[in-house]
């Protein structure tokens, strides 16, 4: 039996940002991790020929260069990152296209030579950003309710308006898109981050993700590790193993022990029991957590009820392409991009996001597009590329219930879109590998439904609701035992901060004594 101050249950992340900050802390800490490598949901590999590096989950990493983590962790400094002429693009049609170039005012110039007032819009909005929205995001990836970030977001917000604000921040995205832009173009280049949630863009609390995804990318970009996701991965295992703590792969935690409403260690698939003298952080979902390791029997009705409501949101289907050649895009200018979106306009968007959400596989799918090779040649044979798809669609489609009888159909609904926006693509595939959300979550059982955000992204799946009504601050019912996923706040994307957050509450329990 080992003995060690706390145990973290799965190396994605949060987890791995968990652990080293309690490892520097001067815990003994252990992390167990079920597959054969740490990291979770970031990672990447050959996935279809021999010398194409793919990233198999998350790929993009504005969101974590927004976030304390990337310094407090030297992830900066450890990795090498690779930057894109332009971050971000949004596709109305083939010749339709807005782009988002590293410098704001040739973004601005750009989309004035589609519409006058466009360049100026997007200039505001970035101005708002810059004085306001950086002290929202830094609120939004803080614990809920933390006085600090809140007062400074409200002083900032107070000289810009307050009220015009909180009804930009929690009214459709559609109608901020609309107010402020006139070309369809600059419209879904503002949206575009609507296609990476479940929320579409015509409900209520569908703006903050979206602007901030969209901002992010102009100040920061859109940054990939050079060598692939699996690099990062890496760095971050070494930040905790640097900092002390122990990680374990191949080991399949099995139980969470408890007595007397106090947990006190876990137990794997191995028969090995790690005790816990001080805590347990699960980096996993709620319900995999306390109906799966935990039991029902230690937590109150109130809280099951809760833990009932929790919603995952839609799936993702995943397609990976090894190219010989660039995408020959009917725009050139997409041809520097990081991320492209296909979108459509915004009448479009909300179709897609519509019929993903009613089970209905989308006729006319948004796609994110990655081109980590435009920026990293190091990831493909000399003259190859990659491409990273990934598009909303149903857990499980309602018409056939399942997707092994889908898979093929909508393959070839994607490969046309792609087709229609870069003509002759198909002709450069030298290999491919296609996931549907039934083979991420047999992957990875965190992606419920194929679901990389870990839960809802909907108003009602946030802030003190996240993951049960009034328990939002990473503790749970029972004593010592945390969680520190993505199904917490701030929710998904790699920022770290629901791992960084949880560690400082745990930290701060202990010296309160209150485990």
């Amino acid at each position: 039996m080992d003995d060690v101050d706390a145990v973290v249950i799965g190396s994605g992340p949060n987890g791995l940002v968990a652990a080293a900050l309690l490892a520097r802390a001067g815990w003994r800490v252990t992390v167990l991790e079920r597959s054969a490598v740490a990291g979770g949901a970031v990672h990447s590999g050959e996935l279809t020929v021999p010398g194409y590096v793919h990233d198999t989950y998350s790929a993009f990493y504005g969101l974590l260069h927004c976030s304390p983590v990337l310094g407090e962790l030297g992830l900066d400094k450890d990795l090498e990152w690779a930057h894109f002429p332009s971050p971000v693009a949004a596709a109305v049609s083939p010749q339709e296209v807005a782009v988002c170039h590293r410098d704001p005012e040739q973004t601005a110039a750009g989309l004035a030579r589609r519409a006058t007032t466009d360049g100026p819009a997007w200039a505001s909005l970035y101005r708002w950003w810059c004085e306001v929205g950086t002290s929202f995001l830094t609120q939004m990836l803080g614990p809920v309710g933390a006085p600090g970030p809140g007062l400074a977001f409200a002083r900032r917000a107070r000289r810009q308006g307050l009220f015009d604000t909180t009804q930009m921040l929690l009214g459709p995205l559609e109608a901020l898109c609309v107010e402020r832009f006139s070309d369809p173009a600059a419209r879904a280049l503002v949206a575009a981050g609507a296609s990476h949630a479940d929320v579409p863009v015509d409900h209520p609390g569908s703006a903050p993700a979206a602007i901030i995804l969209a901002l992010a990318a102009q100040q920061v970009g859109m940054p990939v590790p050079v060598g692939g996701a699996g690099r990062l991965a890496a760095a971050l295992a070494r930040a905790a193993t640097d900092a002390g703590a122990v990680i374990r792969t191949g080991t399949e935690v099995t139980r969470v022990v408890v007595e007397r409403n106090r947990v006190t260690g876990v137990e794997s698939a191995d028969g090995s029991h790690v005790r816990a003298r001080r805590a347990v952080l699960a980096d996993t979902g709620p319900r995999a957590l306390f109906h799966g390791l935990v039991g029902t029997d230690h937590l109150p009705a109130r809280f099951l009820d809760g833990l009932a409501r929790f919603r995952y949101g839609t799936g993702v289907f995943k397609v990976d392409l090894a190219l010989d050649g660039p995408a020959p895009w009917t725009a050139p200018e997409l041809a520097q991009t990081g991320v492209v979106h296909l979108t459509g306009d915004l009448d479009a968007m909300a179709q897609a996001a519509h019929e993903a959400r009613r089970g209905i596989v989308p006729a006319r799918p948004m796609l994110i597009v990655g081109q980590q090779t435009v920026a990293d040649p190091s990831r493909a044979p000399a003259g190859g590329h990659t491409l990273w798809i990934e598009t909303h669609v149903p857990p499980v489609p309602r018409q056939s219930g399942s997707w092994a009888s889908s898979k093929d159909a909508f393959l070839d609904v994607v490969m046309q879109r792609l087709e229609d926006h870069a003509p002759g693509l198909g002709a450069r595939v030298v290999g491919s590998a296609v996931r549907t959300p039934e083979d991420l979550e047999r992957e990875n059982p965190n992606l419920v439904g194929g679901d990389l955000g870990a839960g809802s992204s909907s108003l009602d799946q946030q802030l003190v609701f996240r993951p049960v009504p009034g328990w939002f601050r990473y503790g749970t019912p029972v004593k010592g035992l945390y969680l520190c996923s993505a199904s917490t706040h701030p929710g998904g994307g790699v920022h770290g901060m629901a791992g960084h957050n949880c560690a400082r509450r745990v930290l701060s329990d202990r010296r309160r004594r209150r485990i």
